[in-house]
């Protein structure tokens, strides 16, 4: 084999295997472009006074205020310590856990990147297929297992192949793929069969339980080259400089305090925690729930008993200590691995957050319930106090619960047992948490966002009302409370939009109490502070509802652990359990699709290991051919780093990007089309006028030294997509828009709306056409917007109440062109039918939009 070719990168003049030249000077340019617009917002920034360009620590709500590094304490760190050439505002400072044995640093915010992962070691697999014989044997197995054919299908498919066969083919008939999926199960932990015995009323009941041993499992993650480079091992604290202390913010779970606390009560040698993210949820396989993935079915003669109820929790723990089994001695002991860059490490497995429902954490914590004493996994909170979330109570540890357990076991009389057992709403019952070390499974239960989202139901009696609003990855609705049947992800975005759908069709005097509600609503998102102002609304609704509904309910309660959740676990999105959901669908069709009907548990697993199994054939086929093409064309890079794939959503090298382009249209024709359109109006003379302006200012010379003149036979191609990639100011990563400008997306007219960068500041606008023309040879890219920027006069009570950020619209004939460059990112708005003209802006649509309205609230003065 020849010598492998070294190349030399342009942009950092470091040397680089030819293979892998594409891939780094693409992510080399894009992070020297990243930077050079860091460093220009940072300037801007300075002299700004108001918009988006003042950001304030204060206004994002993963920041801990109570944590602060004040600068003249830099100076008493140690010599290890990292500082860039001079301090500036938003610079990040990075502390290690001290156990890592790494320097804090300190990084210019443009040079800061939370975790950036090596490359990628692939080994140079030949024959990626085996044990398949041939590459065309694994294709065909591969499609015969997403197309779900049956056995017979299978065979009479194989025929017809092996009689026109063009290429060697060894595959004879179904039971020879099975023998070969069989012969690939190796390449990954496979799932096991146990049998667990558990009595109840005198009898023994058998169940048999699946598992993939976990640590198995996490072995095979671990020396994966592809996920290797990506598993942080060491705790951090992050800290931004504010311009006068290092605030220190949460992001991932390694920035947060349960991780730092789980590596500090580790031995102190070179062992690093492995910490688990655990999902459980109940899920019914078949349509009518009549086949379920869970191990006991209900007893008609038992079922509700204290006895049976027991008896359920018994198997639930007794059936995850066969999951937890393979980990809970390497907790205590530690465990070495090899990893996939050949480096040998040494972990201790944990389980660092639970991610479950309210009744799941009940099982997981072994606590009674709604009804009990004491209904918090969390906490003792009484069961009467639920709804006051500003007090604390004391928090429940498993240490103190298994010594309550114990003591209860110590007595001699059930009557003393169950008193103190329902005094702290514990179960009889050992849990399999207590198994693993350095696990605490009541810090462990987490805050869940999704299933919190479903209260929103309880408002359903009271709303009926509409909202047109498409947005990307946001569930549409036309009616929101006539749906008869939703799931979590959809109460999630019901609660985004249901005040800006109801707000106008209900009236403070006529509508009081669904008016207090909206208002109880729409405040839930606005951080530690809001919590109080929360409770209050609520208990003010509440106090006047008398639909009978218990407003003191362990959800609502839930909200008083939130803040504490996010520091020790970073943010909720590491908790939510909506990600998780998705892994039901997958089991589903299996089981609808390839299975009897019978005895599925091993039919199902067997199938879905067979996925994994046929994933991972293909991930390493992908990577050879990747390694051929480059042996054969040194300078070949494959789609996802070829700067010809723009439209790949990993692609952040641009601002924005015009799509859809439709046939070139004469400026002639263009009129004609929207004659009777007042925003068209004197369009080639305005336009013109535009980019006689606005081109000089940006350094275009105009040609000839002249004005723009076009002519009625000039033309202009128009787009009916845009997408724009803009720096959130939620976590500083790239996020992408994907904006509408069309008379007709899936048969509607769509013409999404933007926020704009003016000279005067910031405004919102509704996109009416995105074209592009060409002067002097050079194409621009223009939008003519519908401005909403008229003055809307004093701010009504309304508003105030529900925080809205009202927008109105100038006169259609005052359209204005912009450059598309001029485009911040979209913006969500909804029509105030009880105001012709005017809009409010959906703040709830994501964080980022969140957080940018709290910044011009605060500088419009609406709050303080």
């Amino acid at each position: 084999m020849p010598p492998e070719r070294t190349s030399i990168c342009e942009t950092c003049s470091q040397k680089f295997k030819s293979r892998g030249l594409a891939a780094h000077q693409k992510a080399c340019r894009r992070d020297a472009i990243r930077m050079q617009e860091d460093l220009e917002r940072q300037n801007a920034r300075a002299g700004a006074s108001q918009g988006f360009h003042a950001a304030p620590a204060a206004c994002e709500p993963t920041f801990d205020d109570s944590e602060y590094v004040h600068l003249d304490e830099l100076g008493g760190l140690s010599n290890d310590h990292v500082l860039p050439p001079a301090i500036q505002q938003d610079d990040i400072r990075t502390e290690y856990h001290p156990h890592s044995g790494i320097p804090t640093k300190t990084d210019h915010f443009a040079d800061f990147r939370c975790h950036t992962a090596a490359p990628s070691l692939v080994s140079e697999n030949t024959t990626p297929w085996e044990p398949f014989s041939s590459r065309i044997d694994f294709d065909f197995a591969e499609l015969i297992l997403k197309a779900n054919l049956t056995k017979l299908q299978t065979n009479e498919l194989i025929g017809l192949i092996r009689r026109a066969v063009l290429e060697r083919f060894s595959v004879t008939d179904y039971d020879g793929i099975c023998k070969l999926w069989d012969a690939a199960s190796s390449r990954h932990a496979k799932f096991k069969k146990e049998v667990i015995s558990v009595p109840h009323r005198d009898q023994e009941h058998n169940f048999d339980v699946w598992y993939r041993p976990l640590w198995d499992w996490a072995c095979d993650l671990l020396k994966d080259p592809r996920l290797g480079p990506h598993f942080v091992f060491d705790a951090q604290r992050l800290y931004k400089f504010d311009g006068q202390d290092f605030v220190r913010f949460f992001d991932e779970p390694w920035t947060a305090n349960a991780f730092w606390n789980s590596q500090s009560s580790l031995p102190k040698d070179e062992g690093k925690p492995f910490a688990f993210i655990i999902y459980a949820d109940k899920a019914k396989l078949s349509s009518f729930g009549r086949q379920k993935a869970y191990p006991v079915e209900e007893d008609k003669q038992y079922s509700g008993t204290q006895s049976f109820v027991n008896f359920k929790n018994v198997v639930w723990h007794e059936s995850f200590k066969c999951l937890l089994k393979s980990i809970a001695l390497l907790s205590k002991t530690g465990c070495w691995v090899t990893c996939w860059d050949n480096i040998k490490r040494l972990f201790y497995p944990l389980i660092l957050i639970l991610s479950a429902d309210y009744e799941e954490q009940c099982v997981m914590a072994l606590i009674r319930g709604t009804k009990c004493k004491c209904p918090c996994p969390v906490c003792l909170v009484p069961r009467e106090e639920l709804g006051n979330v500003l007090t604390s109570y004391p928090l429940r540890t498993s240490a103190s619960m298994q010594a309550t357990i114990a003591e209860a076991r110590s007595f001699s009389r059930q009557e003393d047992k169950e008193k103190l057992l329902k005094s702290r709403g514990l179960r009889d019952v050992d849990n399999a948490f207590s198994d693993v070390a350095h696990t605490d499974v009541h810090s462990a239960v987490s805050f869940d966002r999704l299933h919190f989202q479903e209260r929103i139901k309880s408002v359903g009696r009271q709303i009926q009302s509409k909202i047109d609003l498409h947005w990307r990855n946001i569930n549409h609705f036309n009616h929101v409370m006539d749906i008869s049947f939703s799931d979590g992800s959809k109460y999630e975005d019901i609660s985004k939009l249901i005040v800006f759908a109801a707000h106008d069709v209900i009236d403070r005097g006529t509508h009081a109490l669904p008016y207090l509600l909206l208002r109880c609503i729409q405040t839930i998102a606005a951080g530690r502070l809001a919590i109080m102002e929360f409770t209050q609304l609520l208990d003010r609704y509440s106090a006047k509802d008398d639909s009978g509904k218990n407003w003191a309910y362990p959800k609502r309660h839930a909200y008083a652990h939130l803040f504490d959740d996010i520091e020790l676990k970073g943010a909720t999105r590491n908790t939510n359990t909506k990600p998780n959901e998705k892994c039901h669908g997958p089991i589903r069709r299996i089981y609808l699709q390839r299975t009897n009907f019978k005895n599925i548990a091993e039919q199902v697993l067997r199938l879905d290991h067979r996925f994994l199994i046929a994933h991972s054939i293909r991930l390493d086929i992908e990577d050879y051919d990747d390694l051929i093409a480059s042996r054969k064309d040194p300078s070949y890079s494959n789609s996802a780093d070829n700067d010809e794939h723009l439209d790949n959503d990993l692609d952040t090298t641009f601002h924005v990007k015009l799509g859809a382009a439709q046939n070139e249209q004469t400026f002639a024709a263009l009129e004609q089309e929207h004659a009777n359109d007042n925003a068209f109006n004197r369009f080639r003379i305005k336009l013109a006028d535009f980019l006689s302006d606005s081109l000089p200012a940006h350094g275009i010379p105009l040609p000839g030294g002249k004005r723009i003149k076009f002519m009625p036979d000039e033309t202009v191609t128009k787009h009916r997509f845009v997408k724009v990639n803009f720096e959130s100011i939620v976590d500083w990563r790239t996020t992408t828009d994907y904006l509408r400008c069309s008379p007709s997306f899936h048969n509607f007219p769509r013409y999404d709306c933007v926020i704009l960068q003016t000279q005067a500041g910031v405004i919102f606008g509704r996109l009416l056409m995105l074209f592009t023309c060409v002067v002097d040879g050079q194409t621009h890219p223009v939008a003519l917007v519908h401005p909403y920027d008229a003055p809307v006069g004093q701010r009504s009570l309304k508003d105030k109440h529900f925080q809205f950020w009202r927008v109105r619209q100038r006169p259609r004939i005052s359209s204005e062109f912009f450059s598309v460059h001029s485009i911040i990112r979209g913006a969500a708005l909804v029509e105030d039918h009880s105001i012709p003209g005017d809009y409010l802006v959906i703040d709830t649509i994501d964080t980022d939009m969140f957080l940018r309205m709290k910044v011009m609230h605060k500088s419009a003065g609406h709050v303080e």
